[in-house]
């Protein structure tokens, strides 16, 4: 095609306009908008919450008649073009071939300097995505690659859905299928295939004998791919695209295509690790669903996720990985302003094997008990473990939190919960978040809260072993209120675990013994070792009954049926009279 292709009003050639007028025609921008925007009809006009800037009432309209829109508060405006063009952070050419694929309109040829690497790469995709669709349907060839699609429970509507693929075996399938319609270096540049280092020169297929997963960019373009290992010990396991002109996997999200149009009814977007985990979730029925694409989640991932949605999902591998990749994805959706929720799977179970084992709903019963940030990190720094007080590390966590969010009353929030979770001073918290804000050290304040507390925990723990040591009587009663597990210091669980078991050797007897012969060396002289041993008992037993109040409360929070709501109450209220009965 000759010519260049112009934005509307230059005075260049007109030839190029044809099509940009075209793709135009064919594109209603209140339909288009509509998908992201939840548009309500007043009059002439289509009204909502301005997608631009953060907005209670809505200032944003959209004519039909003359399909444009404008926001009466930021002042963005301009036509179907400039709103893809903001949106989705493209030139005007890239947005009007998002708009052509969309209605299906084909994408002209352009001078190669006009447009860089982007359209023979496009092309050369494309090309090879239909001939992985082939040799997925060979019935010889894909043969294999089908039968793991159906292990994997997975329907032939959405394997065509995704336009799921197979790169067969050999090392220049693609190569030579592709001969004579894509060069070399084209194949090369869109990470399709690498240059031979012998002698002979030439290039071979990258991906051979894997299962292929399209990675498809908003308007329908392929842009790479993601390739599943069929044959066993075959490494990587999952091997995707390079960085090319058209695939930079930290500003791309798999899936976001089909998801951001479920986003709009569900007011939320599911993020998962795994290509397979979307798919398994979109077939469930949960189309507003994204993976990332072979790295961690970036800003770039969530500045996406904010066009789109308030709130994302974080529904990670339930193991110590998944756990680890949502604390490091935490502080960069909160930071982009969006709100956040975590789907905390259980040990080994991941989403594909969730729907898998119970359909939508048991996506349904693991959404309604997902925990905000700060319970989640409460959660997964508690049984993690590792050295030190877990508390410490998660208030941590809490601070660097607060110290990357802009929004003041969002900070308070955060530490508003951060206080009742964890039961310390909001204002302390705040302090702390001030001082990592000013580049100062703020471990300090948080050490010494917690090292507060502690000494405090460990001296009514203390107390108690030491009037039982004394009062040896008293341990059937102790046993008959207490166990092991509601000693928090180590050293007093091991000793507890030692007197409860009747002086057998656990696997910390070491440090049962040193602390016993502290505790007897340190003995003051009480007239009424009995009643010391009741008043510890009682204070230690009241503050397993507290803490049980706190995980009933964390669970009303959640709880979306009336009938766990009555069951949860009840369980407050009878936590709420033991506390009563041990306080007369």
């Amino acid at each position: 095609m000759n010519g260049t292709l112009t934005a509307p009003g230059s005075a260049r050639a007109r030839g190029p306009d044809d099509w940009v007028e075209r793709v135009r025609a064919a594109t209603d921008i209140v339909e288009y908008v509509g998908q992201t925007v939840a548009l309500k009809r007043v009059g002439r006009n289509w009204v909502g919450l301005c997608p631009f800037h953060q907005e209670k009432t809505p200032s944003f309209s959209v004519n039909a008649e003359r399909q444009f829109y404008h926001c009466f508060s930021c002042k963005a405006g301009g036509d179907v073009f400039t709103f893809v063009q903001e949106t989705e952070h493209v030139g005007f050419v890239e947005a009007v071939e998002i708009l052509s694929r969309r209605a299906g309109i084909p994408v002209p040829e352009r001078h190669p300097g006009e447009r860089g690497q982007r359209a023979p790469l496009l092309e050369a995709l494309e090309s090879a995505a239909a001939a992985y669709e082939r040799w997925l349907a060979d019935p010889e060839r894909g043969a294999v690659a089908r039968a793991h699609l159906e292990r994997r429970g997975l329907a032939r509507d959405t394997v065509r859905a995704f336009r799921l693929g197979y790169a067969p075996e050999g090392w220049e399938h693609l190569a030579q299928g592709l001969r004579g319609k894509v060069t070399e270096e084209v194949l090369v540049q869109a990470g399709l295939a690498a240059r031979r280092e012998s002698g002979r020169g030439g290039v071979y297929d990258r991906f051979r004998h894997r299962l292929m997963v399209p990675l498809v960019a908003p308007g329908g373009g392929v842009v790479g791919f993601g390739a599943r290992a069929l044959a066993e010990g075959d490494q990587p396991k999952y091997l995707n695209s390079p960085e090319t002109a058209v695939y930079h996997k930290g500003s791309f999200l798999f899936g976001f295509e089909q998801a951001r149009r479920g986003a709009a009814s569900a007011g939320e977007m599911i993020v998962v690790e795994g290509y397979f985990d979307a798919i398994a979730l979109h077939q469930a029925g949960l189309t507003h669903t994204v993976a990332t694409s072979g790295t961690a989640l970036t800003a770039d991932h969530a500045r996406l996720l904010k066009r789109v949605v308030t709130r994302a999902v974080l529904a990670y591998d339930g193991d110590a990985a998944g756990r680890e990749a949502i604390m490091r994805s935490l502080g960069i959706l909160l930071a982009a302003g969006l709100e956040v929720v975590v789907v905390d799977l259980p040990e080994g179970e991941d989403p594909d094997s969730l729907v898998q084992r119970g359909g939508a709903g048991a996506w349904a019963e693991a959404r309604r008990r997902a925990a905000d940030p700060v319970e989640f990190i409460q959660r997964h720094l508690l049984r993690a473990g590792g050295p030190g007080d877990p508390r410490e590390r998660a208030l941590q966590a809490v601070v660097g939190l607060g110290a990357g969010l802009g929004d003041p009353v969002r900070v308070r929030l955060l530490l508003e919960r951060a206080a009742q979770v964890f039961g310390f001073s909001e204002t302390a918290l705040a302090r702390a978040v001030g001082l990592r804000r000013s580049g100062q050290d703020a471990r300090r304040p948080v050490e010494a809260l917690v090292a507060e507390r502690r000494r405090g925990e460990h001296e009514l723990e203390r107390r108690l072993l030491q009037a039982l040591l004394q009062h040896p009587a008293g341990l059937e009663d102790a046993r008959a209120v207490l166990g092991p597990a509601d000693f928090h210091d180590p050293a007093c669980a091991a000793l507890a675990q030692r007197l409860w078991s009747g002086g057998g050797e656990g696997p910390d007897a070491e440090a049962a013994a040193a602390l016993e012969r502290e505790l007897a060396a340190t003995s003051p002289e009480l007239p009424d070792w009995p009643e010391q041993a009741r008043v510890t008992m009682r204070a230690m037993a009241a503050r397993r009954l507290r803490e049980g109040l706190k995980e009933r409360q964390q669970e009303l929070r959640r709880a979306d049926s009336e009938v766990e709501r009555a069951r949860l109450m009840r369980e407050i209220q009878e936590i709420g009279r033991s506390l009563r009965n041990l306080n007369t």
